[in-house]
């Protein structure tokens, strides 16, 4: 329910705010849930407008200009969580730079297939020609491509966004029900 009433305020051409309009009131839940969320950005609201209009993946993998601030962060923080996990044992100088190109790998596939992850063959059906789609094995994601532990990094980055995403709508949520 508040991701409508996001997207609603975002195409709306009155942003009143009186007894009669209440278009502004998901605007300030967002912002105010990313000040409580602890980021101290506007991750989660970036996150929230990325998913609610429907971005294509492709506008990911190549680096669309409109997503670039919220890749650069997303790839700052997957390089961040794969140093503290230690995903790559760095052993010498050279090996920082490596790591960081894998990272970056994760971090566009995984927004990419966060966003827009439907699989090509069925369309999220999960049927063909009255059958499970033997594509995505009846999920109706696009499976992720890679090796064995890109594709777990990347899963696991895709749910790390989806939590994300979830605890920053659930607290924009309580901000509007309090405020109501």
């Amino acid at each position: 329910m508040f991701a409508e009433r996001y997207l609603n305020a975002l195409s709306t051409s009155n942003l009143q705010d009186d007894d009669q309009h209440h278009q502004t009131e998901p605007l300030v839940a967002a912002a105010l849930a990313d000040l409580s969320g602890g980021s101290g950005e506007l991750f989660g609201t970036m996150l929230l407008r990325a998913k609610i209009a429907g971005v294509p993946r492709q506008a990911i993998e190549s680096n669309a200009h409109d997503l670039g601030v919220l890749l650069r962060i997303w790839t700052r923080d997957v390089a961040h969580k794969g140093f503290t996990r230690k995903w790559i044992n760095i052993k010498h100088e050279w090996d920082i730079g490596a790591a960081y190109g894998i990272y970056k790998k994760i971090a566009v596939h995984s927004l990419a297939h966060w966003l827009g992850g439907e699989c090509s063959a069925c369309n999220c059906t999960k049927l063909i020609e009255g059958r499970a789609c033997t594509h995505c094995a009846g999920t109706g994601r696009e499976p992720i491509q890679g090796g064995t532990l890109e594709r777990e990094h990347i899963a696991d980055m895709v749910s790390e966004l989806e939590g994300m995403y979830q605890a920053h709508s659930a607290r924009a949520g309580a901000k509007m029900r309090r405020a109501a």
